[in-house]
């Protein structure tokens, strides 16, 4: 009984730092998600600083309302510090950068027994960005849709997301990718492989993963990138912790910044 627990919640997570998954909570049940970013950009063309320096704050309440739908709220805070390219003094700002409204509705599942699956789930929901403003005053209601594949074998697992995000403001001296005037594609991959324990004995109260994604952005300007996200992650029957680098792998940036080194970490708790 205790391996079939364990099996069954590790099933249903597996979601690695910044790819979405095709799974979620169950009816009445409540997943809180936290996560901690820092951040290093370099110069941006926008606005003429010379680099910027970011710290972020993610939370994430899931809500499983119905069999197969969700509702995901997140709220992202951030604090940073920017340095102007011609005099050198830094400048520091801090907001509610946005709230995030998504539902997600799995139309797909295919449980073959012990751990392993394979589900879809559409997304759809709508941003409303203050990132480009720190009083609350025009803030940018941006929908979005898009779709995430799941697959679970043995110790490996696969996430493989697509979003679209129509946006509806922002500028590009305060975009650090899909946060600015242009619309923006998504595409993220995610590699799960479960190094500890090699089988889920009835005294297993979690296991170990090392994750690694491949997150691509492009965006209707013509800026497109590539990230490579590397990290370990824990998950418990009831609680799990992830950490995470995030580097540049390959871009085509010429209207923002770009991207130098991310660090992040976090923690989930399911009640």
């Amino acid at each position: 009984m205790g391996v079939l627990a364990c099996a069954t919640s590790t099933a249903n997570a597996q979601e690695a730092m910044y790819t979405q998954a095709a799974t979620m909570p169950s009816p009445g049940t409540y997943v809180y998600r936290t996560q901690f970013h820092l951040w290093a950009y370099g110069s941006n063309p926008a606005d003429g600083s010379k680099r910027t320096e970011k710290v972020e704050s993610m939370n994430t309440l899931a809500i499983g309302l119905v069999r197969d739908w969700a509702l995901n709220i997140d709220m992202t805070a951030e604090a940073n510090r920017t340095e102007d390219g011609t005099t050198g003094e830094w400048k520091s700002d801090k907001s509610i950068e946005e709230v995030d409204l998504m539902v997600k509705w799995r139309i797909y599942q295919n449980d073959r027994g012990g751990i392993d699956t394979e589900r879809i789930a559409l997304l759809g929901g709508v941003v409303f960005d203050n990132a480009q403003d720190d009083d609350l005053a025009g803030i940018a209601v941006s929908p979005h849709v898009g779709a995430v594949y799941t697959v679970v074998r043995g110790r490996h697992g696969f996430n493989q997301d697509l979003l679209f995000k129509l946006n509806t403001g922002g500028d590009n001296a305060d975009n650090f990718g899909g946060e600015g005037p242009s619309d923006a594609i998504f595409f993220n991959s995610a590699y799960v492989y479960r190094f500890y324990p090699s089988r889920f004995r009835p005294d297993s109260e979690g296991a170990w993963y090392i994750t690694a994604e491949m997150n691509g952005l492009y965006e209707t300007n013509g800026d497109i990138e590539l990230r490579w996200s590397p990290g370990v992650m824990y998950e418990g029957r009831w609680y799990a912790f992830e950490v995470m680098m995030q580097l540049p792998l390959w871009n085509e940036v010429d209207h923002r910044a770009e991207l130098d080194a991310g660090f992040g970490f976090g923690f989930r708790f399911t009640f």
